[in-house]
Formats: C-alpha cells, sequence, structure tokens
C-alpha cells in the first residue's frame, strides 16, 4: 500500500489500532502513515505492531509503540530529539529505553551517549586503570629517552590505590564524563573513612593516570581537546605527609645491630627457632649499604664481581655489587664498591645459605610453585619488632603490644628505610661529597642514559664508567668506616672488661671456643668480638698472606652458640 501523507492525528492513531487489531497488513506491505508536520516521522502498521518511526539521513530508527509515544504530539517531540542525537553521532537507542523506563530527560541522554562512547571503544575508569596499570608500569616503557624495564610493584600499587573501595561510585564512568568533583569525592571518602594513605594514594595516581592517558591515548581516552583539570586537585592537608627526619643514631644501629648478633633466640616466642645466619647477614647487609630493603635483600651472588686493581680500585679487598633494573626503585642498572669487611659479610652468607639459591640471601621458606626467592623485605622489619618484645609469633600478622623484654630500650622506632637518612647525614658530618652520597643511594637525577640492560650484560655493565665507582667509593668507605667503628665501640662497652689492660688474654680465653678453621654453619657470637673480626681472625689464621683476598668459608660445621659472660 502506498504512503498516506498526512497531519497525523487521533483518527489516524484509532485507525491504525483497528488494523492491528485485524492483521490487515504484512511486513511486506505496510500501513504507513507520514506526518507532514513533522518530516520524516512515520506511523507504520504490520502485522499486530504499530510503531512510530524516524527516517533521517537515510536511517530509519523506531521511536516506539503506542504504549510508550500515545499521540502525534509526543511522538513528533521524540524525533525531534533523536534526530539531534543522530546529528551529534549518538546513538539513540540508550535514551528511548531509558525514557520507557522512567529516567529524566537528561539521565536518559547521558546514558545514550555513554552507549555510543562505548561501542566506539572509548575508555571506561575500569579500562583507564587496566591501560595504566597493566599496559604501561606493567611493561617496559620510555622514559626520558631510555627504556625503563616494567615495574610490577608500582603496577600492583597503582592497581590498588585507583581500586579503592571508595572509588567503586566510579565504576562504568566514562573518562570523558569525569571532572574534578568525582576525584575530591574520593579522596574526601578515603579521609573520612580513616584512612589518609588510600586518600593520597588515590589522588597521586588518578592524576597520574589521567596524565598518561592524555598523553599516549588522547583520543580513546575520550580527553583529546580537553584541559587537564586533574592537574587541579590537591591532597586534603589533614592526610598530608609531613616531612620525614626520623632516623636511628649510628650508634643505635650498631646496638640493633648487637642485639640481633646476641639474641639469636628470643622468650615468649611460639617457635624457638634461632634466627638464621642468612637474616642477620640480611640486617647487616642493609645496614652497611644503605640501600632500599628489598633492593638490598635481591642481590644474587652472581652479581659480586672483583674490582680489578688497575680500574683506578683499591688495590685487593674490594669488590663490586651489581643491581639489574628490575630490583632498583629507579629503574636503572646499580653497581656498589663493596670493602673487604663486607666482602666477608658476602662469604658469611654464601655459607650460610641455602644450596642451589641464585641469592645472596635465600628465603628460608618458599612460597608454593616458587623454587628460589630471597629474604621478604619485611623480614628485617619482624626482627627488630621481636627484639623489641613485640612480635611473639614469629610467622607474622599485625605488631602486638609488647609480650617480652624489650632489649632494644631507649632506641626510638625506625624503619631499615630511615638508615639512608643516617647514611646521607653521616657523610655529611664526614665533609663527604653530595654526589658521591647520592650515587651510592641511587638518587634520581643520576640519569646515565643508557637504554635498559639485558642480564647477559651485567658483567660488562658492574665497571661501566657511568656507575663511577671511584665515586661512589668515597662514601661508602667512609660510611662503612664509622658504622664498624661504633660496632666495636659498643662490643667493649657492652662488656667492659674487655676494655681493659688483659683486653687480649680475655679476647684469647673466649677465642679458644671457637673453631676458626671451620665455620660454615655461621659465625657464633662472641662477647670479645662482632663477626668480622672473627672472620679475620679464621683467614689470618689459615692463609696469612691471602693472595685471592678475604676467607672463604667451605667447611660444614655446627656449633653451639658460645654461653655469654
Amino acid at each position: 500500500m502506498p504512503t498516506n501523507r498526512v497531519e497525523i492525528g487521533p483518527k489516524h492513531i484509532a485507525e491504525a489500532k483497528e488494523a492491528a487489531e485485524a492483521r490487515a497488513y504484512t511486513s511486506r506491505d505496510p500501513l504507513i502513515f507520514a506526518d507532514v508536520v513533522e518530516k520524516g516521522l512515520q506511523l507504520r502498521i504490520q502485522a499486530a505492531s504499530v510503531t512510530w518511526i524516524l527516517k533521517w539521513s537515510g536511517k530509519t530508527k523506531s521511536l516506539g509503540d503506542l504504549e510508550s509515544v500515545t499521540n502525534a504530539k509526543a511522538a513528533r517531540e521524540r524525533a525531534q530529539k533523536v534526530r539531534n542525537l543522530l546529528r551529534d553521532g549518538t546513538d539513540p537507542k540508550a535514551f528511548l529505553t531509558g525514557k520507557d523506563a522512567g529516567k529524566s530527560e537528561a539521565a536518559a541522554k547521558a546514558a545514550a551517549k555513554q552507549q555510543t562512547a562505548l561501542a566506539a571503544g572509548f575508555w571506561t575508569w575500569e579500562r583507564l586503570i587496566d591501560e595504566y596499570a597493566d599496559n604501561h608500569l606493567g611493561k617496559p616503557r620510555l622514559s626520558r629517552g631510555r627504556l625503563k624495564p616494567p615495574s610490577l610493584d608500582s603496577a600492583k600499587g597503582a592497581r590498588t590505590a585507583l581500586t579503592t573501595p571508595e572509588a567503586d561510585i566510579l565504576k562504568g564512568k566514562l573518562v570523558s564524563e569525569l571532572d574534578i568533583g568525582d576525584i575530591e569525592e574520593v579522596r574526601d571518602a578515603c579521609a573520612a573513612n580513616g584512612r589518609p594513605s588510600a586518600s593520597r594514594a588515590f589522588v597521586r595516581n588518578a592524576k597520574a593516570a589521567l596524565t598518561h592517558a592524555k598523553k599516549m591515548h588522547s583520543r580513546k581516552s575520550g580527553l583529546e581537546g580537553r584541559p587537564k583539570w586533574w592537574l587541579e586537585v590537591q591532597i586534603l592537608h589533614s592526610t598530608a605527609v609531613q616531612p620525614k627526619t626520623r632516623m636511628p643514631t649510628v650508634n643505635e644501629l650498631a646496638r640493633v645491630l648487637y642485639m640481633a648478633e646476641k639474641h639469636r633466640t628470643l622468650e615468649g616466642r611460639k617457635n624457638s627457632r634461632a634466627t638464621t645466619e642468612t637474616m642477620l647477614c640480611g640486617l647487616w647487609w642493609i645496614a652497611l649499604t644503605a640501600q632500599r630493603t628489598n633492593a638490598a635483600l635481591a642481590i644474587e651472588k652472581a652479581n659480586i664481581f672483583p674490582w680489578p686493581a688497575e680500574d683506578h680500585g683499591p688495590a685487593n679487598g674490594w669488590k663490586v655489587a651489581a643491581w639489574a633494573e628490575e630490583d632498583m626503585k629507579s629503574k636503572r642498572f646499580h653497581s656498589l664498591p663493596i670493602p673487604p669487611r663486607l666482602v666477608l659479610l658476602v662469604e658469611r652468607a654464601i655459607a650460610a645459605g641455602r644450596e642451589g639459591s641464585k641469592y645472596l640471601f635465600p628465603s628460608t621458606a618458599l612460597r608454593k610453585g616458587k623454587d628460589d626467592g630471597h629474604l621478604d623485605k619485611n623480614s628485617p622489619k619482624n626482627l627488630i619488632e621481636r627484639l623489641r618484645g613485640k612480635r611473639a609469633n614469629p610467622k607474622g600478622g599485625k605488631a602486638s603490644a609488647a609480650t617480652g623484654v624489650d632489649l632494644l630500650e631507649g632506641i626510638p622506632h625506625f624503619s631499615q628505610h630511615d638508615i639512608r637518612r643516617t647514611f646521607t647525614t653521616t657523610c655529611v658530618n664526614l665533609a663527604i661529597r653530595g654526589d658521591a652520597t647520592s650515587a651510592v643511594l641511587d638518587h634520581a637525577g643520576l640519569e646515565t642514559g643508557q637504554e635498559m640492560m639485558r642480564s647477559a650484560d651485567v658483567t660488562l655493565l658492574a665497571y661501566d664508567l657511568s656507575q663511577r665507582l671511584v665515586l661512589k667509593r668515597i662514601a661508602m668507605e667512609a660510611w662503612t668506616n664509622r658504622l664498624f667503628a661504633e660496632c666495636d665501640k659498643v662490643w667493649r662497652q657492652s662488656h667492659p672488661h674487655f676494655a681493659t689492660p688483659g683486653e687480649t688474654t680475655m679476647k684469647k680465653l673466649d677465642w679458644d671456643r671457637i673453631d676458626f678453621a671451620n665455620l660454615q654453619q655461621g659465625v657464633p657470637f662472641s662477647p670479645a668480638a662482632p663477626w668480622y673480626e672473627i672472620m679475620e681472625e679464621a683467614a689470618a689464621r689459615k692463609r696469612p698472606n691471602r693472595p685471592d683476598g678475604p676467607l672463604r668459608l667451605v667447611q660444614t660445621q655446627k656449633q653451639d652458640e658460645l654461653e655469654e659472660f
């Protein structure tokens, strides 16, 4: 049947209903009323259905049936709105569904725009998190002209921060729809819930993620042409972290090391096993190298190299420790000169470590599915807490109130990371060059210009001129000498009779209990001297000339801890 061009009114709607009830028309031969008032609007009857239709720019869109659009006036208004959406490139389907469900005009339009954007592949909040955490931080990336390896810890931290429960209100939202208030609302909710760290972390990571999206995926993220409004968002003053000044003094650090060596077993622990040699070595290594805890404990045995005398280094005894990019926060290759006594510590750790592990400080307990690993970064912290009388259960859990004697009474709380501040302060007091101190700490700003290195390059890179080993040696030598001197002082003060004129005789009386030729299972605590003096004595007795440097421990022995004086 031909199209009837009319001004659609009540009589045409009534005729349409009758035709539908009688099923007088088919899809091949429908009855069509074309409205002469609203261009493109039609009322189409086929079989039992009566539908309002809009034809525009070669497209045909259904506007609804007579139950949802009951009269011509409503049909004309809906046709105008749908036409405007089509002109904007928005699929009106979600708009019509929303209106039929009782949504407001604004909500229905927003739903339509969102569905259109999603269909075109534009990002939602969830997609932003995936792209930033997994495809940016979780993969190698260029930074300042240098290819940096993936930062899995950073990726995990970013995902945790951006998926905080308070951010659930952002789920499903398009990135293009976000505004300052959305970020501030989550920030404020975290703070109100007593989570200041989560509040800061959310703001920091949201700003970084949005900046990455605009820089690398401007169109798909929906940020093309938009100002960087997110940079205006600030953390709340109530959640701001005060600049950290906390740090142990060198004497306090030496006392902690002394107590850790002396009190290897502690009362009040469910597990009576002594602190392992590996754990003790790890604590000393963190203190003496001033490296970040996880990086310090991740050092591999194969990455300890000799330092050739002809390479402007010390004539004998020094070595070089090297870290791959993935182990460093900076994601830069890092190497550090280590003096002879630290080399002795390496030997002590190797002697006590798990056979077959590639790590200098191997984990004593491996997670299911892993065949190797290094000490967890929390292990030194847990050890110090036990010395303070906390953590009766060595397996961890929240630090409880003191359950035993505080062996570190008078020493303020500090973290392993605070040791780096002690290192810096000590170097400043010793008038050590600032660039030497920063080089040891691997601080930002010491770019080498190198691209990401493969593991096979580690041996060569350990001596690369960009590592500035001679410069780093200045700070390392000053710091380790200072800490060792303080440890010597603590040992003497803890046992005054060794500081008397008869010190040599008293030390010999104690040292007679030590099998210097056989220290494989660990260096026992001696009130007479620290472990490094014991190892140096052992080396002197075994190889007075020592042409190959420090003692290598190769024998197996089990020796009980010495009785205390």
